[in-house]
């Protein structure tokens, strides 16, 4: 794994969140961090009740596909991982991701458009696949997923999908 590499993870059983955010954005994927130090084996991500932290890879137990930026889409890595090393200890957005969650249901049942909006948006805080597409975009000059509108209605799935990333492992 490379410093860049995105961890997407899969939904387990055992899990009723990861489920249902895998059904509602239909996808098999339900979290997302990313690799910044491969010698360190270390990712960052944002979870639930514990806000945007570093995790050693070799200890995550939760079954994950790696994808990595496609040849031709450049990216400054130095950008990408000083703007998470400097979320570090931020909030979880907990408005943020139930928003998703029901522009995401409203979106599959028919009921709107998908729409954005930042009114529930806190800066400082951030849930895992917003955080990820910041990474990229803020820090690192390129928007992950450009079939997307904004970060704040990106979900792993969508990430999953982006044109512009492979899997790889």
């Amino acid at each position: 794994m490379n410093p860049g590499d995105i961890l997407l993870f899969k939904a387990s059983d055992e899990d009723l969140i990861a489920k249902l955010i895998a059904w509602g954005t239909e996808s098999e994927y339900s979290h997302v961090a990313v690799c910044v130090s491969s010698g360190m084996a270390l990712s960052i991500e944002s979870m639930a009740w514990k806000g945007v932290r570093a995790i050693d890879i070799r200890k995550i137990k939760q079954q994950y596909d790696v994808y990595m930026v496609k040849e031709g889409n450049t990216y400054n890595l130095d950008g990408m991982v000083s703007f998470l090393v400097d979320k570090l200890g931020s909030g979880y957005d907990y408005l943020g991701v139930i928003w998703l969650g029901i522009l995401k249901l409203f979106v599959k049942f028919g009921a709107v458009k998908k729409e954005t909006t930042d009114r529930f948006q806190i800066a400082r805080d951030y849930f895992c696949s917003e955080l990820c597409y910041e990474a990229f975009y803020k820090g690192g000059g390129l928007d992950i997923v450009p079939q997307v509108d904004s970060s704040d209605v990106t979900s792993p799935g969508d990430i999953a999908e982006s044109p512009v990333i492979e899997k790889v492992l």
